[in-house]
Parts: C-alpha cells; structure tokens; sequence
C-alpha cells in the first residue's frame, strides 16, 4: 500500500462504485491505497505543492462528487478537478488543472504507485497506474525517492528526461500558459472513453441521475446542503463491493425516493447472504436493507427466504428494533413467520445498528430530522422542530417510507403550524 485513503476525503466513482478518495487538498488516493497522485505548479516565484500550502480551498461541482480545489498563486487561482468518467467502453479518472493565474505555469502531478516506473513524452505507467495528458509534455521524470524534488530540479520545461528503472514514482509536467489547462487521464478500466469529457460535464450528468430523488429543503442551509450532496454519494456507494456498507445504503436510499439505486447495492447484499456469508452486524444490516424494499418500495425482496437464516446468523446482535421492523415487512407474505419475529422481539434487547458507512451515515443524520422510525400504524414526521425552524418555510417532496411516498411542507400562520402532506402508494393503496 503507497498511501492510506484520507477517512473524511470525498469519494469519487460512478455508477460502479468509488475509485478513490480525495482530501480537502486536492490529493487523490485510490480505494484500495496502491496508488495516489499529488499535483502543484511551477509559478514565477516558486514550486507551489497544493498539500503544503495554506491558501486551498475546495468545493463541489453542482454538489456533485467532483471535487474543484482552488489554489492560490501569485496573479490568480489554479484550479484542479477531479472526476470519473465512464463512456461503456471503460472508466477513467480525469485530474484538469486549469491556470487562472496572470501568467504561464508549468503544471505537474506526481503519481506515487509501487513497483517499477516507466515513463515517456506520452506519460507513466506502472505500479498498476497509467496515466496521460492531452497537451504535450514539457517534462517526464521518474525518482526512486521523493518525485517532487526531480521535478524541482529538472527536467525544464520543454525538456525531457527518462529513467526507466526506477521504482516509486514519478512526476508530469506540462506548460500552461494563461487561461489554459491540461487534463490527466488515468485508465481505471477497459479503453480509455473514446471522447473527453470535462470534469463540469461530469458534475452535470449527477443531476440527471440525482433528479428523481426526495427534496428536503428548510431554514437550515447547511442540513439542506448536506441532502443535496449526501444523494449523490449513496449513488456512488451503492457499488461498493462490502456487504454492510451496501446494506446500509440500499437502505438509504430507499428513503431517498432512489430504489432503483438502492437494487444496485442490495444486488451484492443478496449474493452475500444467499452464500452464507454475513454474520453479526453484517446479517442485521441486510436484514435491514431487504426489509426495506419490501416496506418502501413494496416489491419482494428474497426476506421471505433469507430472514431466517440471517436471523440465526445475526445472533445477539439482533435487536427488538430489528426484529419488529423485519416482522412488518414479512406481514404481507410470510405472516406466520412474522409472528415467530415478533416472539423473538419480545426476548431480544432493545436498540439500534448504528451507521458506520459514511454516505449512509450523513444520510441517517438528514434524515432524523425529517422523518421518524419506522412504526406499526403510522408515520412520525419532523419528530422535533428545532428552534430555528420556528416560523419558516420546510419542504419534503417524494420521501420513500413504509407508507408510500410522503410530501409534505410547514407553514406558519403566526405562531400556529399547519402540516401539508400527500401520500402516494403505500401498503393500503
């Protein structure tokens, strides 16, 4: 392993799921820690290296999961974007540094992979990385050592330079001039897409794939910001290869409206559990995930087949919660089997899993806000206002609960609250 993934750094994929995680600096480390890549620019005053520099800042495109970093050097910004792109053909991750600075720059991005390095006027590769650029190098350079300092040192711009045996990294560096940029290519999966595609493009189509799920929107900015960024990472998530992060998000984003989405994660949940293999928390979260499809989305889920053996592998880490939850989704198919969960209820200690996935869990937190647990009869909505909702506008629009779809919005006639809601669907049509 090059480099451990940062733990609170954004994860960027597609529709398969996550390929890297990148800090709030702009530094990109795949998933599985193998390889990472650094970037900087050659200004006319100094090396400007962006993770050890105070003046970055970082947003999201359109809150989708594509990071743009801002790093401040003499005459303007520099601009880095980060994003995966998937055409059918294969996957890439794209790295554009862009100059909106005064003047000409030279832009490089080190890549730190393990194993040998071989790099040329086309680009790296090795250590189980390739990368390449759209613009014509200025300078390649391999280093067994620290990358950074070889491209400090040389080679210039508009030279070129080799070491094909060395091990450890290496370093790209391209001219910018003024009001340019370069875009990096890493080769992910399959061919490189046949047609670039710009970072923003990227940042775009995550609305359309996004535009079906639930709104929330309140007097809190900041809770609203979250859903609108938070949706997009279950999408991402929804590919991930572990069974309890995937059991987690299904569940998630069937509250989100997205149970299609959710499908993609519960596929690997379903595999997981049909081969025995989920135990403990792993077994109550997709308990949890398969109950929900049954619940929100009202289509069968394989709970009917699978509750029972997952129950047994659960073990004490099944709860009451649980256990109630499970046996009103079982009430439509399986009731007798419902009945037997509900026995076990009565024995089992009270509580409930907690999240420990990061999307699902900045889901949850949203969420709680919003909409109550799931209960028998009925559904609690916005279960405490705080303070500062007092008097302000809350819109919820398409909500996936154990109901139907739930709408609805507060306002205020003085200091009396009228509740507005429409139910779509549901287990009593």
């Amino acid at each position: 392993m090059v480099a451990e993934p940062p733990s609170d750094g954004l994860l960027v994929g597609d529709l398969e799921g996550a390929v890297a995680v990148v800090d709030d600096h702009g530094r990109v480390v795949a998933l599985d820690g193998t390889w990472s890549l650094e970037w900087g620019v050659g200004a006319d005053d100094r090396w400007h290296v962006a993770h050890d520099e105070v003046a970055v800042r970082q947003r999201r495109l359109d809150d989708a999961p594509v990071p743009s970093t801002a790093m401040r050097v003499p005459g303007g910004d520099i601009v880095q974007r980060v994003a995966v792109v998937s055409d059918g053909r294969g996957r890439s991750l794209v790295v554009e540094i862009e100059n909106g600075s005064a003047a000409a720059v030279a832009a490089a991005l080190v890549v730190l992979a393990g194993g040998v390095i071989d790099v040329d006027d086309t680009g790296l590769r090795g250590g189980g990385v390739a990368v390449s650029a759209d613009r014509p190098l200025g300078g390649a350079v391999a280093a067994v050592d620290d990358p950074w300092a070889a491209a400090f040192v040389g080679p210039n711009v508009g030279t070129h330079q080799v070491d094909a045996s060395a091990t450890g990294g290496g370093a790209l560096v391209v001219p910018l001039p003024h009001r340019q940029q370069v875009r990096f290519t890493v080769k992910l999966d399959g061919a490189s897409p046949s047609v670039p595609t710009a970072a923003e493009t990227v940042a775009s189509g995550w609305r359309t794939v996004t535009a079906g799920a639930a709104v929330i929107e309140t007097p809190d900015a900041a809770l609203d910001e979250a859903w609108r960024r938070v949706v997009p990472d279950l999408v991402v998530a929804a590919g991930h290869p572990d069974p309890r992060v995937a059991a987690e998000v299904a569940w998630a984003l069937d509250q989100a409206g997205l149970p299609d989405e959710a499908d993609r994660a519960r596929g690997t949940v379903v595999l997981q559990a049909e081969a025995g293999a989920l135990e403990g928390d792993d077994a109550v979260a997709a308990l949890l995930a398969l109950a929900s499809r049954d619940l929100r989305a009202a289509q069968p889920s394989g709970l009917v087949d699978l509750a029972g053996p997952l129950a047994e592998r659960a073990g004490d880490r099944l709860t009451a919660d649980v256990l109630r939850v499970v046996a009103l989704a079982l009430d439509a198919h399986a009731p007798a089997a419902a009945d037997d969960a509900r026995r076990l209820a009565g024995d089992a200690r009270s509580g409930w899993p907690s999240i420990v996935s990061r999307a699902a869990g900045g889901a949850a937190t949203v969420l709680r806000a919003v909409v109550g647990p799931i209960e028998v009869g009925g559904l609690v909505l916005f279960p405490s206002l705080p303070d500062g909702w007092l008097g302000g506008q809350v819109d919820v629009r398409g909500l996936g609960t154990h109901v139907g779809q739930i709408s609805a919005s507060v306002r205020w006639h003085g200091e009396r609250p009228a509740l507005l809601w429409q139910r779509d669907g549901g287990p009593d049509a």
